[in-house]
Formats: structure tokens, sequence, C-alpha cells
């Protein structure tokens, strides 16, 4: 197998370092430009736009801009990569399926594993950017922050870095409970820059954001739990690291696991203990 040890792209660097003769980190490395918009701003994406009167107009609505505070933006931006790093690095192990790593010439192979890792640079230009957001301020709460992958931008609040809770009427086997789900807006978002979609599918229905329990405590449900399935970013990365040289090469694939337990953050608002049994 011939390594590459970095690579860029459009939409994110990349770097698979060796650690030891069993382990690798891959690391996804995004330079971020955040816009800061303020009330005078003008910008035009689709259906949101803002025409400097104070205003910002989207498919749901109307929404009244408020100024950032100076301390506030750097706070912003200094939390908004401290946020989504923490929540998505170091979070999954990617597992072969056989043996495949020679880190020596006179070594046998190996299944290396690798561990999944990303980085956010903040930059001052789009020229720069991977990736641009724009911030917005807005007084009302009922804006709905998105990502467009394809165009590398997204529309975000000064609330989105903050955990809310969601609460969504959810199947629990043949039962239906009201389920508070907690989340944090900008890690769902940042899940579709990784190009990762809604659990149930692309859409924006409430069915997309799944319908049982399991489905929507995914960070890509209504939730924050990550599951192998969100590794996908970089197994797919991977093929920009690992050329085969042989037909055994192409033999070798590689699956996600999390690599730590993780909170249950949600709360079923309908459990009851169970009745003590006869005696």
């Amino acid at each position: 197998m011939h390594i590459h040890l970095f690579r860029n792209a459009r939409r994110w660097d990349s770097c698979l370092i060796p650690i030891d003769d069993t382990t690798f980190g891959m690391i996804l490395q995004f330079k971020v430009r955040l816009v800061r918009i303020e009330p005078t701003t003008r910008f035009f994406m689709g259906e949101t736009y803002a025409t400097g009167n104070g205003r910002l107009h989207d498919t749901y609505g109307h929404f009244h801009l408020d100024r950032w505070d100076d301390h506030e933006w750097e706070d912003y931006k200094n939390r908004f990569v401290t946020v989504v790093q923490r929540h998505w690095s170091d979070k999954f192990i990617l597992d072969p399926n056989k043996d495949w790593h020679v880190p020596r010439t006179t070594s046998p192979r190996n299944s290396a594993t690798i561990q999944c890792g990303l980085s956010i640079q903040l930059v001052d230009s789009s020229s720069q950017a991977h990736q641009t957001y724009r911030i917005i301020h807005p007084r009302e709460s009922t804006f709905r922050s998105y990502v467009e992958e394809f165009n590398r931008t997204g529309v975000f609040t000064h609330n989105d870095l903050e955990p809310h809770w969601n609460d969504r009427r959810t199947r629990i086997g043949s039962e239906t409970h009201n389920i508070s789900f907690l989340q944090t807006t900008i890690n769902h978002e940042f899940g579709h820059t990784l190009g990762l979609n809604h659990v149930k599918g692309v859409g924006n229905s409430d069915a997309n954001y799944g319908v049982t329990l399991s489905e929507r405590e995914n960070q890509m449900g209504m939730g924050g739990l990550l599951t192998p399935r969100h590794a996908q970013p970089w197994i797919t990365r991977l093929r920009n690291h690992l050329i085969p040289q042989t037909h055994y090469d192409t033999t070798v694939s590689f699956r996600g696991r999390v690599a730590s337990p993780q909170l249950i953050e949600y709360w079923d608002n309908d459990w009851r203990p169970a009745a003590p049994a006869a005696s």
C-alpha cells in the first residue's frame, strides 16, 4: 500500500501521519472564515438575504438583526473552534478488515488502526477558506441555521454554540412518548459540512430527523449521539491517502467505531417507574 501523507482539496485538507508501528492519525483540516453580519450588512444567499436595513429575509420568515459587540464576536470565534473540535475530533477509530501496513521493509504486515481527528483554522478571507459561514445575531429564536454543503457555506446564529432542548413525540417500542433531546446546533450543521445527511435521508421534514428514539437521539437527528456511521467522512477520505499497489491492497477496507462512551442526552418526559412485582 502506497501512503500519501498530505492531501489538499476544495472542501478540506487532510493528513495521514504514523503515530507508531500499529497506529495512524488522520486529521481533516478545515480553513474556515466566519463573517460577522451586522444590521447594515448586505448579502444574498438564495432565499436568505439582507439588504442592510436591519432585517434578514428567509424561507421561514423575517428576522431583526442586532449588532455584535466586539468582545462577543471574538468570544464567538474562539468558542466556535473549541465546540466543533471537541465534539468531532478524536471520536472515531477505523479498524481494517485485514493486515495492511508494513512499517518497515523487513516487517510483516499488521492491522494498523487509524485515529480520526479534526482541526479548524480560522482565516480572514474567502480565498483562503475551505468553508465560509455567515454569523447573524437575530432577536428572534426561530431562525433555522443551515449549511449549503456543495457551496461550502452556511448561516448560523449567535446561539448555535449552546446546547438546547427540543421536545418531540417519539416512538419507543409500541408506544409514543414526549422526549426532550439535547443538541448543539453547530455540531449538527458541521455534520452536514462533513457530508453527512439527516438520519433519515435528505430533507428538512420532521421525519428526516428520525421517528424512533434511536434515530432521534442521533447527532444527525435531534440529539448529539455519535455512531460508527459518522466516521464515514474519514473512511471516504482514506481513498486519497492509501493507494493500492497489489490486488491484496484492493481488498483492504475499514470500518469505523466510536472511540469512547457517550453521555445520554435525552429525557423521557413520560417515563414512569415500573410497578412493583406482585408478591
